[in-house]
């Protein structure tokens, strides 16, 4: 399965969407869909996604990568560093 930018992208070309595409275009018709955020299996709703990364439009592949790279990267250091620091309580008590 796919994940990060490539899961959004797979979205766009399942629509039959060729580039430039909005986001308004992509959350409209995919809001609700989870994509994967990493290997790790970690999901996130489109529209939140979509949301944190403050943007109109893709251009491009190119463009959908180089706008969602850091926010799913981001995304998923934030879950594993959740995971880890509720470990580390419930072990160490810290």
């Amino acid at each position: 399965m796919t994940h990060g930018p490539d899961a959004v992208h797979a979205l766009v070309e399942e629509s039959g969407w060729e580039y430039p595409v909005s986001v308004r275009r992509i959350e409209r018709e995919h809001a609700l869909a989870n994509v994967q955020v990493d290997a790790d299996g970690n999901s996130i709703m489109l529209a939140e996604l979509l949301g944190d990364a403050e943007v109109d439009r893709f251009e491009s592949y190119e463009d959908l990568v180089t706008k969602l790279g850091p926010v799913f990267e981001a995304e998923s250091k934030r879950r594993k560093v959740g995971f880890f620091g509720r470990l580390k309580q419930t072990f160490l008590g810290g």
